[in-house]
């Protein structure tokens, strides 16, 4: 009942509609290298460590790329750099399909992060654009979605691709649908920026020369920044890599069980998202971000004494309605907090302090890990991210007001 009243509320919006249809494509498109990465990398004689800079290289060219990417919004349009990222992104991965040597592939995976900084930021730019104090919540609700969506069928097709065709094959693939994803956008989507965009800036400019540094002076922004880049960590070093790990070495779990409550997740994740966007919008902001971060926590916490695979899949069901709950009302927040005519350096900063959690999140929780144990690294991630919880609940303001 709740997905058909939110599918029937978004139907008139073409503009959303259009984005999410591309969204989709360039996250399977994301999606099908990430099962085989590891063992692409692993054919040019590479250690653990490399393999894990081919993540963490793509992290650092997003993160150096978010703010000018929001930027260009502004000088050329939203279209644009969204017809233009995933070409870059298609121009990477024909590089990485082609590379002979280990260096040569991790500076391809650059070129893949700065293209996927540009299509990520001026979505996010659109999707502000687009949405109102009224529809917000639902809207990048649906749009998250559909980004679990895609990255939800990518692995699957990447792994059917990679054991029929070889493991260059998924770059080629995700090459063409760049392409298809850019051609898309060239023929459907429309620009969102408003035609008063200039010379708003203009005049904001005027006021403050330097908006970054306004933004990083305001609280309410420093704080949700740092709830995201929380989200990351956690969904990068927790989710993605401590939980497959631990469930492998404390409870001899297989590939398939490890792959399930993965699954999990990201389903709970998923009806988690609708509904707290829906509701988000009606209620307010804050207590939905906070009350999910809270569940978060508690989630870390339980992976700490997962004993058997039942405990794990119920880990994994509180710790999808956390991230769903406070990662995409954290993103309408922003849009709420920031003034319309600074939406583009507004959601390129908030994308880049994010993405920085992109890139920490595995490396230090991978290196408390070696140090002590898994139980450490979760204990600092859910220690952190309680921190700036309690810090937003106290100091934040309600950045929608409750619409009964």
């Amino acid at each position: 009942m709740i997905f058909q009243r939110i599918f029937r509320q978004l139907r008139s919006n073409k503009t959303l509609i259009i984005l999410c249809i591309e969204v989709i494509i360039m996250m399977m498109g994301i999606g099908l290298v990430s099962p085989i990465l590891p063992q692409y990398a692993r054919t040019f004689g590479v250690n653990m460590t490399m393999i894990g800079m081919l993540i963490t290289v793509f992290g650092i060219a997003r993160m150096l790329v978010d703010i000018p990417a929001g930027r260009l919004t502004d000088k050329i349009g939203r279209r644009p750099v969204l017809i233009v990222g995933p070409l870059i992104l298609s121009l990477g991965s024909i590089g990485c399909a082609i590379s002979d040597t280990y260096w040569i592939f991790l500076a391809f995976r650059f070129v893949q992060g700065i293209g996927s900084a540009m299509y990520t930021t001026a979505a996010m730019v659109m999707l502000a654009d687009v949405s109102t104090d009224e529809n917000r919540g639902r809207l990048m609700s649906f749009y998250q979605g559909c980004v679990l969506l895609g990255a939800g069928l990518g692995p699957t097709m990447g792994g059917f691709i990679a054991q029929y065709f070889g493991l260059q094959a998924p770059f080629y693939a995700f090459a063409a649908m760049g392409v298809i994803a850019s051609f898309w956008a060239y023929f459907s989507l429309p620009e969102s920026r408003p035609s008063i965009v200039k010379p708003a800036l203009r005049a904001a400019r005027s006021k403050s020369n330097k908006p970054v540094k306004a933004l990083l002076r305001n609280t309410d922004f420093i704080l949700i920044s740092l709830i995201t880049f929380g989200v990351f960590v956690t969904r990068q070093g927790a989710q993605k890599q401590i939980l497959p790990l631990l469930a492998s070495d404390r409870l001899n779990s297989n590939e398939a069980q490890i792959g399930f409550a993965l699954t999990v997740v990201a389903l709970v994740q998923l009806v988690s998202i609708f509904v707290s966007g829906k509701y988000s919008d009606r209620t307010g902001r804050k207590g939905f971000i906070t009350i999910g971060g809270y569940i978060l926590v508690i989630s870390l916490l339980m992976l700490t004494a997962v004993d058997s695979v039942r405990f794990l899949l119920l880990s994994c069901i509180v710790m999808g309605v956390g991230i769903g709950m406070c990662g995409t009302i954290s993103s309408a927040y922003v849009a709420d907090i920031i003034p319309r005519e600074n939406y583009s350096i507004g959601m390129g900063t908030y994308r880049a302090i994010s993405d920085l959690g992109f890139v920490l999140g595995p490396v230090f929780l991978g290196w408390l890990s070696d140090i002590h144990s898994f139980g450490l690294a979760l204990i600092f991630n859910a220690v952190f991210l309680l921190f700036v919880l309690v810090w937003f609940q106290v100091k934040a303001v309600e950045s929608r007001s409750p619409a009964y």
